[in-house]
């Protein structure tokens, strides 16, 4: 049999049966991300029967119908003038989507499919009006130039940017728990691991945060719906800001003493170091975190105070190496700043830079 008749026959196969009991429901909105950003996708499952909405972004709207079978649904798409079939599969962030064209004896073309990945509605990365070129593939771009300029890259350039970074720098961002936990929301944005970050990568930043991109990106959904997102990133810029000028300061890019006040400034924040999980389930007011992981007991935290000068002792996991990594100044004769008073909006938040767009 023709390789072309026999997937046709397969699709169609599936079209027409269904399975009574299914472990997930495609019932959702999701949002398209990559090739697919603009596009939506409405879904309602009910008993095996999949029906919904798929807008392209161009046109009217698709009507979408089909059936499941197994762990896919599979069905015709259809608007005035226009018929497609499509096949669904669930994905732990959304569903992948192929659409598929007829052929001129109206059968399903397989090898003429276009696949596209979605996720739920309310995940995603925030759009600035205009994604940025990124640097290509095989261009070392510098730490300070990825602060200046991540938010406003697509997320899976942004993605496989960072993770270029000397590794080094990656360790210095995440001593700062909310930087650290901005990179992780738009990386997990991407439904990694892929082409922009591979499983060796993530499995690094996941390891640290002790999550996985499923229940930290619900729970920033859950901070985005309370209103609560540009609190995080005032805070997340104000971490960033320090990163910067520690990395100037290492450099000998900038005085003396703008160096002991960023010093100043760093130690208690990398002392109360929380993970990102944490960060969003504290916002929030849910006093059970994101999956049972929850800031450690105060019996853990050093009640001395940190000589600036040192590498903050925090109650997390292991690090690599950080002989390397570029570490705040002290300034001579100053005292050490004790955890209670390193509460953050006690601290100065620096200006915007101007033209910088906040990703929200």
């Amino acid at each position: 049999m023709p390789t072309h008749l026999m997937w046709a026959l397969v699709f169609l196969v599936g079209v027409l049966s269904a399975s009574p009991v299914f472990a997930a429901d495609f019932s959702g909105q999701f949002d398209g991300i990559g090739a697919a950003v603009g596009m939506k996708l409405t879904l309602e499952e009910v008993d095996g029967r999949v029906v919904g909405r798929f807008s392209s972004g161009r046109g009217d709207p698709f009507s979408l119908n089909g059936r499941r079978t197994g762990e896919a649904a599979q069905g015709s798409v259809v608007r005035t003038g226009q018929q497609f079939f499509f096949h669904l599969e669930l994905r732990p962030l959304g569903v992948q989507f192929l659409l598929i064209p007829r052929t001129p004896d109206g059968g399903p073309d397989i090898s003429g499919g276009t696949d596209y990945s979605f996720v739920q509605h309310g995940l995603q990365v925030p759009q600035p009006s205009a994604y940025r070129a990124a640097p290509p593939r095989g261009i070392q771009v510098d730490v300070v130039d990825f602060i200046d300029a991540f938010r406003e890259w697509q997320p899976a350039d942004m993605a496989r940017i960072y993770g270029s970074l000397d590794s080094r720098y990656k360790e210095l961002l995440q001593l700062f728990d909310h930087a650290a936990a901005e990179v992780l929301w738009r990386v997990c944005a991407t439904n990694p691991p892929n082409g922009a970050f591979p499983s060796a990568e993530l499995e690094r930043l996941l390891e640290r945060q002790n999550t996985s991109c499923a229940p930290y990106l619900s729970a920033v959904a859950s901070v985005r719906d309370a209103g609560l997102m540009s609190e995080f990133l005032r805070k997340a810029n104000f971490q960033l800001e320090l990163i910067r000028e520690t990395v100037k300061c290492d450099r000998g890019q900038s005085p003396e003493t703008k160096c002991a006040d960023v010093g100043a400034m760093s130690g208690p924040l990398m002392l109360r170091w929380r993970r990102a999980s944490d960060i969003m389930s504290l916002l929030v007011g849910d006093v059970s975190p994101v999956e049972g992981v929850g800031p450690e007991p105060a019996t853990q935290v050093p009640a001395a105070s940190v000589a600036l000068n040192e590498q903050p002792r925090v109650q997390v996991e292991p690090v690599s190496d950080l002989s390397s990594v570029p570490r705040p100044r002290s300034r001579p004769g100053t005292r050490s700043v004790s955890s209670e008073e390193a509460v953050l909006p006690q601290l100065p938040v620096p200006r915007e830079r101007p033209g910088a767009r906040l990703g929200h």
